[in-house]
Parts: structure tokens; sequence; C-alpha cells
């Protein structure tokens, strides 16, 4: 019987043949039944995972995200600005000056288009129930009018969930079972504000929150389909806030444990500041909600503006920030500059 050094050093070498083996299996490299596999074979493998990692495109490193937000379509514009239009083509029509600017000052960066979509609106319910009101409600077939059509653009969809009863787990789940995240170009945004959990009645009332470890369970959920359906796109996870340890404003901190928050290889998270207000303010709160010395993950930044909504005359930004201010170019006013160029610019 070999001795004991030498059975830990065989068991390395099985443990090794046997994780390549699977890898093999992932890229659909296969061996007959019985035949054992050659040292080029596996090498080959070996390489063919590494390759298909090194090739899986994440977005936001080379362009900017610019998304419009809404319900859908021509439904409730009271919501968001996306309900204004009728049509993609209503709606590149509006944001092809938005796109020239941004494509002008994003250090040459390409700029891709989003249809940020509410697709899990929180709505007051009874104890029992989830407190949501899903898109498929609304919208007939999300795949074919929205999916498919903005992928021809070269365009993205997010799928942003208010989460209410629910959890980021379950909810990125939902958009999986139903086949929406095996489009490259579909994406999630996960909103706290609504968020209801014990001792919350309504969604928003009092603002809600989640915690670092949720947001690290939806991105583990996303890394891994990622990987186990050999996407070509890392899947972007935007998550809003507007309450903060680091601002301290009085708003629930919206991500609680936030300096816990983890990077996966094939999720590219975005904190992003939400919440209306004059410019300084906006400024001051995207900075210090996004500052790499306190949260030295963060890797992408977000920030939402607000426009005039003749459906909805209370909450809006006053001015709305301008593209120059948003990427450093100009001072707000006050004298308040951007700390860091956004990843993703979304306006509502």
């Amino acid at each position: 019987m070999p001795s004991t050094p030498v059975r830990r050093i065989l068991r390395s070498i099985t443990l090794v043949v046997w994780i390549v083996v699977l890898a093999v299996g992932q890229v659909g490299v296969h061996t007959p039944l019985g035949q054992a596999s050659s040292p080029e074979t596996l090498a080959q493998a070996g390489n063919a995972v590494r390759r298909v990692a090194a090739e899986r495109v994440g977005l936001l490193e080379t362009n900017t995200l610019f998304g419009v937000y809404g319900r859908a379509f021509g439904v409730a514009p009271v919501l968001g600005r996306l309900g204004s239009y009728k049509s993609f083509d209503m709606m590149a029509a509006d944001i092809q000056p938005w796109v020239k600017q941004i494509r002008e000052v994003n250090d040459q960066k390409g700029v891709i288009p989003g249809v940020h979509l509410i697709y899990a609106m929180a709505v007051p319910c009874e104890p029992s129930e989830s407190c949501l009101d899903y898109l498929e409600a609304a919208v007939k077939n999300i795949v074919e009018d929205y999916i498919k059509p903005a992928a021809q653009r070269g365009w993205v969809v997010v799928l942003d969930t208010q989460l209410g009863r629910s959890d980021p787990v379950a909810q990125i789940s939902r958009m999986i079972e139903r086949g929406y995240l095996k489009y490259d170009n579909v994406h999630v945004a996960i909103d706290p504000e609504f968020h209801v959990y014990p001792d919350r009645l309504d969604p928003g009332v009092p603002i809600g929150t989640v915690n670092a470890s949720q947001v690290n369970a939806a991105q583990r959920l996303l890394d891994d389909y990622v990987r186990t359906e050999n996407l070509k796109t890392r899947k972007i996870l935007i998550v809003h806030q507007f309450g903060d340890a680091n601002v301290r404003d009085g708003v629930p901190f919206m991500i609680e444990d936030k300096k816990t928050l983890q990077v996966f290889e094939n999720v590219e998270l975005v904190i992003n500041a939400d919440g209306f207000g004059p410019p300084a303010i906006k400024v001051r709160k995207y900075n210090l909600m996004t500052d790499a010395r306190v949260y030295p993950f963060i890797r992408f930044r977000g920030i939402k503006l607000f426009f005039p909504n003749p459906w909805e005359r209370h909450h809006d930004d006053t001015p709305p920030l301008t593209v120059d201010q948003i990427f450093g170019l100009k001072s707000a006013p006050g004298d308040s500059e951007m700390a860091t160029k956004p990843n993703v610019v979304i306006i509502a």
C-alpha cells in the first residue's frame, strides 16, 4: 500500500483530473465511455474553459448604459418617461441627442440604450399577498415585444423589480423560469425602496432596505446562471439606492452591511444613485454612496435623473443635471463635482 504522502499526491491528481473532466463536459468536449482522455485532450478542454471565460463580454467595461425608465411603452407615463413613448422608433428619436452628448464625454466608450422596464411593480396589498404586479399582466409577450426588438437594435432590456414581499433571489429565479435571462441583452435591477419585510405593511412606507447578503445571493445566482448557460455576456445587476451609511441624512440604509458586498466574475454590480432632488444634493449623495475609499469593491456606478413629468408634479430634480455635469466637465450649482464618471445613466 502506498505511503501516506504518496496517497495524498494520488488523491490530488485524481481531484485535478475530475475537475478537468467536468470542465470538458461543460464545454462540449466528450470522451467516449471507457476511453481514457489523453493529456492533449485534457489540455484542450482546460484551454477551452479559460477561453470561454476570457471571451465573455462585460458591457460596462467599454460602454455607458443609457436607460429610460418606466412601466412599458404607452403605459402609465406617470411612472416614468418610457411610458410617454409609443414605440422603439419614438424612443430612439427622443434619446438621440442624449446618446450623442454622452458619447462625446464618456472617454470614447460606446453608448448602449436600454429599455428599463418596471417588471415587478410594488402595489398596496393584503398581508397574504406578494404586493407585486408583474409586467406580464400589461404586456402580451415581453420577449417578442421588447427583448427581441431591443436585441435587433443592439439595445438592452433591464427588468426592474420593486421586491414587495419577495426577495432578490426569488425575483431573479422567476425571470429565469420564464426564460427572460437566457437572452444576452437582458439584465436585472432591484429597488430596495419598496421592499416589505417583517413589521412593515405597505411598500415604501417606510423606505425599504435589503441586506448585502441578499444582494450577494442574487449575484451568485446570476453568476452561476451565466456560467451554466454559457452566455456570451455578463449580467448587469443594478441596485437602486438613496439612503446610505456614508450619507446619514435620515434615510434608512437601503443596503445594510454594504461593506460586505462581494464581486462575482460574471456579474457587473452597479450601485445606482436614485432619488430626486436639486443638483448639489444629487452629486453629494452619488459621491458618498459610490466612494471607492469607503466601498473599494465598487467598479460600476449609476445615477438616475427625474425630469419634469406632467402627470407627476412633485417628484423631479430641480433642475436635472446636464450631461456635462454628470460626467464632471462642469460643476453643479454650489461647486459640486462628480468624483467619478457614471457607467450607467437612467432617466425617468
